[in-house]
């Protein structure tokens, strides 16, 4: 079936003008003489979207068999809120071993990891979330800047950790990840549905549909930072603290907080002037850290245990200043998707 027609616009009445839409097409979405159909206007488009793929109606039926964990589970339900569904239904096997209590798992994970979801009905065997979050609450780029406050708190806490040694530090920081992931979680939604609903991407600020994967890109590894600020807290709790070497540790640790928050300073500005110093001065910090595992860590006289937990370490510091470069990058895609006049001074 054709996916693009030339269709001719008739006028009918004085006020009003029709076209006529391909058999195939209206059948293909389950469409009957009848039915409306919603038009959106945006810019120099006119949309058609059948009342079937509204955002608000999206629904999906999760069956769950024995043999699964809760986990599992949750990545269905994660995968379907993420790609915009509103209402989630799961229908539950009831030979799987001790129900009552796999179904409450599978609830504590969904409440703890994904905002704005709620359980509207429950009966045994058969559960319905409920999508209630509104982009209007929290806009795109708002939530971007809460993730970001979490994970510029999360690699400051790092670095006190690295520097005080205070293991109770190191609790807080794997705490915090779970919000992190809560709001990437969240962005991802927003995009997702950007790409189904064109007026979503107008209500994002969206204004040409590339820039959604620019965002998409941003929020992944701010939320990989994250990750690697709770790896490096739980590598320093398995050791219960590191005796020496912290100090250099924590010297780029710093430099990868000030590489994170110059770059997102040029997504706020949309400066690719600045995005394209970040990218210069990680290339910079790449080369120390790669001449620090040899000089600092594999010719240091300590212990083995701690000559590893510093590079495994070292290494999560690298990635770090690695995702503050694709961060970069991607400001630099969305300059260029949101102008066609660019000046390169």
């Amino acid at each position: 079936m054709a996916s693009i027609e030339k269709r001719r616009v008739q006028r009918t009445g004085s006020s009003s003008y029709i076209i006529t839409l391909p058999k195939e097409w209206v059948e293909a979405v389950k469409l009957k003489s009848g039915d409306y159909v919603i038009v959106e206007k945006h810019g120099d488009k006119l949309i058609l979207i059948p009342p079937t793929l509204e955002p608000s109606q999206l629904k999906i039926t999760i069956r769950v068999y024995p043999g699964v964990d809760a986990m599992q589970v949750f990545r269905v339900i994660l995968a379907a809120y993420i790609n915009g569904y509103n209402t989630i239904s799961l229908v539950f096997d009831k030979a799987i071993p001790e129900l009552p209590k796999f179904i409450n798992d599978v609830k504590s994970l969904v409440r703890m990891k994904l905002p704005g979801i709620e359980v509207v009905e429950e009966q045994y065997g058969a559960l319905t979330f409920k999508v209630l979050l509104s982009i209007q609450e929290i806009p795109l780029i708002s939530a971007i800047r809460r993730l970001h406050v979490i994970v510029n708190s999360m690699i400051q806490d790092t670095i006190t950790l690295l520097s005080t040694g205070d293991l109770s530090v190191a609790h807080g920081i794997i705490q915090r990840d779970d919000e992190a992931d809560r709001f990437h979680h969240m962005i991802n939604r927003e995009l997702a549905m950007a790409l189904i609903d064109i007026k979503m991407q107008h209500d994002l600020g969206i204004s040409n549909i590339t820039e959604a994967l620019s965002y998409r890109i941003i929020a992944r590894n701010l939320e990989r930072i994250a990750d690697h600020a709770t790896s490096i807290a739980k590598r320093v709790l398995a050791a219960r603290g590191l005796k020496r070497g912290s100090q250099f540790l924590t010297s780029y640790l710093q430099k990868d907080l000030e590489l994170l928050n110059k770059a997102m300073n040029a997504l706020y500005t949309l400066s690719r002037k600045e995005a394209e110093e970040v990218i210069s001065e990680v290339r910079v910090v790449i080369n120390e850290l790669e001449n620090t595992v040899y000089n600092k860590i594999l010719a240091a006289d300590m212990e083995v245990q701690e000559k590893v937990v510093s590079m495994l370490i070292l290494d999560s510091i690298k990635r770090i200043a690695r995702y503050c470069n694709g961060i970069a990058e991607s400001i630099i895609n969305l300059k260029v998707a949101k102008s066609a006049d660019i000046d390169i001074k």
